[in-house]
């Protein structure tokens, strides 16, 4: 027997395997972190002891985890897209994952800033989605957002089972206006029609 060290070699397999394992491990940093939030029904409660947060992410990975950011701003707003019960169950997940691309992916251009995040509400009468700005006197900006959301929802490939357009009207409220309703109608203070250009 001798004594010299032996050499081990990696095959190629081996080498391609590691490369594989390395860029499966790779971060992709988003511009910034979002958090995801889940707002519990009781309604005998205010609405920041019903609000809990569930994760923050700041990269293209744990984002995929189905995590984003929506953050309370008195002064601001939500554009709410109501999706009635008679659409097809996958519209409200298509929507969801549309807007969630769209604000990762920076989709939202000089207004993404004015952008705080996206609440998802899945009730049996209808469910909503609303994406929130940070203020809603900011008009302009607003209007932007919401065309945007508009193009992006328009634009979305859909499977030939689910019927478009995902919505018929956007309306912008005001979240003071929300949160002082007295009765079932909130005033809309902007409104976007699916088919209106």
């Amino acid at each position: 027997m001798s004594d010299a060290p032996v050499k081990e070699e990696t095959s190629a397999t081996e080498q391609q395997v590691a490369v594989q394992s390395d860029l499966l491990n790779q971060r992709h940093p988003l511009r910034r972190p979002w958090t995801l939030w889940y707002l519990d029904d009781r309604r005998n409660v205010g609405w920041l002891e019903r609000l809990h947060e569930v994760s923050t992410v700041d990269t293209i990975e744990d984002f995929w985890k189905l995590v984003m950011e929506v953050e309370e701003n008195k002064r601001g707003g939500r554009w709410l897209i109501n999706i009635e019960r008679n659409r097809h169950p996958e519209t409200i997940d298509i929507i969801w994952t549309e807007l969630l691309v769209a604000m990762v992916g920076e989709q939202f251009g000089e207004d993404a800033e004015h952008v705080c995040g996206v609440v998802c509400n899945i009730r049996n009468k209808g469910s909503k989605i609303s994406v929130w700005t940070h203020d809603a006197s900011a008009e302009e900006v607003n209007v932007r957002i919401g065309q945007r959301i508009k193009k992006v929802l328009l634009e979305a490939e859909l499977p030939s089972y689910v019927k478009g357009p995902l919505f018929d009207t956007m309306r912008y409220e005001v979240h003071d206006d929300v949160q002082q309703k007295n009765s079932s109608q909130i005033r809309s203070k902007l409104v976007i029609s699916s088919t209106a250009e």
